[in-house]
């Protein structure tokens, strides 16, 4: 937030002491006192304390020759016009200042605005990195995951091709068994005597060969239903992994438009700032310059115009007269 500034009574109250202390209240006095405010804020105050004050008694400048009084009558006439023509100088250069100590407050007030808003968006800037970074994270967390699937899936490819070479190795131990039951048939034909022992070997190679066939059965059934669960597992996984990919990448370039948004903000924000800060520089100068050109334009007017020679006797009080008229008039000017 922008800070708060002075209020007029504190620039007041200082300026009513510097009067105390017989010191002229300046915009650099009042500052020294109060420890803070702005320049243009002071002045704007200051001027409005001066319009409230009581104006000086001014006293027409007397000469002790009565003979003198048309003489002096022109001479107050002058010095008045002159007086007034300051005055109006004056008034208006105060306005012009107070108009610029307006403004001037209004572009200070408008830069602390921009800086209060750079620090915001870099505030939001350096929030939205972070967040692309964790999604960023979150990606390759995903990535890892689906890596460790992919090598439980070369897993039970492996599982199956060794349940295969099971089937064929049983396979094989049922052909030998066939091969082993014509024998004994063939035993059977030519030896009566050993017909009963070639049914039981028959009968164990047909357990065999059955208990071999059912083994084959159940585990290819068992490998395979596996393998059909390893397969839709995996096949959620790609598509949980592709959502989850496709949400962070937009989330990502969100991100990064938007922080790239945010730091283009805040460098026109930084080029507004310093703009106005340069314009607030000139207006200062040129209030200053104004300040000068006001007190130097009173002070040569009532010279030029109190300076006219005179002749007989009483040219030496008449100027004696127009120098205090003069007196007068700057120490007029210098106290406005």
């Amino acid at each position: 937030m922008a800070r708060p500034g002075i209020t007029y009574d504190q620039v007041a109250a200082a300026a009513d002491k510097l009067v105390g202390d017989g010191e002229n209240p300046t915009i650099q006095r009042i500052r020294a006192a109060l420890g803070t405010g702005s320049p243009n804020t002071i002045h704007r105050h200051l001027a409005s304390w001066r319009a409230i004050q009581a104006p000086a008694e001014r006293q027409a400048a007397r000469l002790p020759d009565d003979l003198a009084t048309a003489l002096t009558h022109e001479i107050e006439r002058q010095a008045a016009a002159a007086r007034a023509e300051a005055e109006a100088d004056a008034e208006e250069a105060r306005s012009e200042a107070a108009e610029l100590a307006e403004v001037g407050e209004a572009l200070e007030q408008q830069a602390e605005e921009l800086t209060e808003r750079v620090e915001t968006l870099e505030g939001e800037r350096d929030r939205m990195e972070g967040e692309r970074d964790s999604a960023r994270a979150e990606a390759e967390r995903l990535r890892a995951e689906l890596e460790q699937e992919r090598h439980a899936g070369e897993q039970v490819r492996q599982e199956l091709a060794q349940a295969r070479n099971r089937v064929e190795t049983l396979t094989e131990q049922r052909d030998e068994a066939r091969g082993a039951q014509q024998q004994a048939q063939e035993a059977s034909k030519t030896e009566a005597a050993g017909r009963h022992e070639a049914e039981r070997a028959q009968a164990v190679a047909e357990a065999r060969e059955q208990s071999a066939q059912q083994q084959a059965k159940e585990r290819g059934e068992a490998l395979a239903a596996e393998r059909e669960a390893r397969q839709q597992e995996q096949e959620q996984h790609r598509q949980e992994l592709a959502q989850v990919r496709a949400e962070n990448q937009g989330r990502i370039e969100a991100l990064e438009k938007t922080a790239q948004e945010a730091q283009r903000e805040a460098s026109k924000a930084r080029e507004q700032a310093a703009s106005l800060s340069g314009q607030l520089e000139a207006m200062k100068a040129a209030q200053a310059q104004q300040k000068a050109g006001a007190k130097a334009g009173a002070k040569s007017g009532t010279t030029s115009r109190s300076s006219t020679p005179r002749r007989s006797t009483s040219s030496g009080s008449s100027k004696q007269g127009g120098k205090k008229a003069g007196t007068a008039d700057k120490e007029e000017a210098k106290g406005s």
